[in-house]
């Protein structure tokens, strides 16, 4: 009789309750729990989920494939973020899971079968990341231009690699025309701009793709006028996500619907409150993920504050209106 395989069970600590909908779905098609899918004498069967599947490894985090859309789950030490479970597990690697290890989805959570057996994610204890809304209709040209400035002061990464040096003067030109197409709110010209920074650089979310991330997640954010420019921000998206990774497409998508790492809402809440030192705490905090993807983030965090800054400025007001994302005075 060939060796029965006991599951690992890991409780998550908090996740994303956006994906109870996901779990919800997997309840009619797999009704049991991820732990009882082992029966004695048996040998472990393979998940129902057949398009479920293990999509990258990293120590500190595993990527699932859901369809066409990505769930993490992430060790403790890091953010609570969109479509994200964090559990206590310091190295994933070290429980040898691959990429394209099979997995599957029950009501109670997730369960990933490895060469070394099945490794189960209970979620029916974990507590809900409900990150605060944030508006930034009460800001003046000139508090939003003071943020920009104490974010800039943030240290830079390591020195980039070669690739990403070489890269450097292509993204400064692509941002620089994506600046001015915002600036100017030319629809098509966003768009064009948009993608042309897709896939720029390197890395499972390349540069382009980060400053793109922080400029949607402060575009969508309440009272913005640069919450116009979300559809063609989208569509460049839409038409050239081929260009980039899964990861980067999930991460922008996220970022604009006012999504992203949790550390990302803790910046722009301060930037709210026009608290400097709450603004360069999470500042730093941000340009710690990954290599160089948070001071790629805070590129794209800063080209919205200059820009929605020049637009609040200009003689024009924008209308009141819900696709503006603009609060009327007597909803602020």
């Amino acid at each position: 009789m060939p060796p029965i395989a006991t599951p690992i069970a890991v409780r998550a600590i908090t996740w994303d309750p956006s994906l109870e909908e996901t779990l919800a779905h997997a309840a009619d098609a797999q009704p049991s729990s991820v732990l009882a899918r082992t029966r004695p004498g048996v040998t472990p069967s393979m998940p129902v989920d057949a398009g479920v599947r293990v999509h990258s490894v990293h120590r500190r985090a595993v990527n699932l494939r859901v369809g066409d859309e990505l769930v993490a789950l992430v060790s403790a030490a890091l953010d609570d973020a969109p479509a994200t479970v964090r559990v206590p597990v310091e190295d994933w690697t070290a429980l040898q899971v691959r990429q394209g290890d099979p997995a599957s989805i029950g009501p109670d959570g997730f369960r990933i079968e490895t060469v070394q057996g099945p490794i189960a994610v209970l979620t029916s204890s974990a507590t809900a990341w409900a990150p605060a809304e944030i508006c930034l209709c009460a800001l003046s040209d000139g508090q939003l231009l003071r943020a920009e400035a104490t974010i800039a002061a943030t240290p830079a990464p390591v020195q980039q690699s070669a690739f990403g040096s070489a890269a450097a003067a292509l993204l400064t030109e692509r941002v620089a025309a994506l600046e001015e197409a915002l600036r100017r709110r030319d629809p098509s010209a966003i768009t064009a701009a948009a993608a042309g920074l897709l896939g720029l650089g390197e890395g499972l979310t390349p540069s382009g793709d980060d400053v793109l991330t922080g400029l949607a997640f402060v575009s969508a954010q309440r009272g913005t006028r640069l919450h116009g420019a979300l559809a063609s921000l989208a569509a460049a998206l839409d038409d050239e996500e081929e260009r980039t990774t899964l990861l980067s497409v999930a991460t922008v998508r996220h970022a604009l619907k006012a999504r992203a790492q949790h550390g990302l809402h803790e910046l722009i809440q301060a930037v709210r409150d026009g608290d400097d030192e709450r603004i360069r705490d999470a500042a730093l905090h941000v340009a710690g993920i990954g290599h160089t993807s948070g001071t790629d983030i805070l590129s794209g965090v800063r080209l919205a504050l200059r820009t929605e800054a020049a637009l609040r400025s200009a003689s024009a007001p924008v209308p009141a209106t819900s696709s503006s994302g603009i609060i009327p005075k007597e909803q602020a």
